[in-house]
């Protein structure tokens, strides 16, 4: 995905009251958290073997599911 892909996914994110955060390296390299602001707290992304981190896609899909 490219830079646009990940600004549109963060900007939905911020309209929804939570913030995109990019993973790091290593096992999350290439992966986002998703935090909510009020709760300084990541949220679950309930994909196997990463547990708290997002793919873009998956990001984008759970924040259009879910809002505050």
């Amino acid at each position: 995905m490219s830079n646009a892909d990940e600004k549109r996914v963060n900007h939905l994110a911020e309209r929804k009251g939570f913030r995109l955060e990019k993973a790091g390296h290593g096992k999350g390299h290439g992966r986002f958290y998703i935090m909510n602001v009020a709760e300084a707290s990541r949220m679950r992304s309930g994909v196997a073997d990463h547990e708290y981190s997002f793919s873009l896609d998956e990001a984008e899909a759970w924040l259009s599911a879910h809002s505050k």
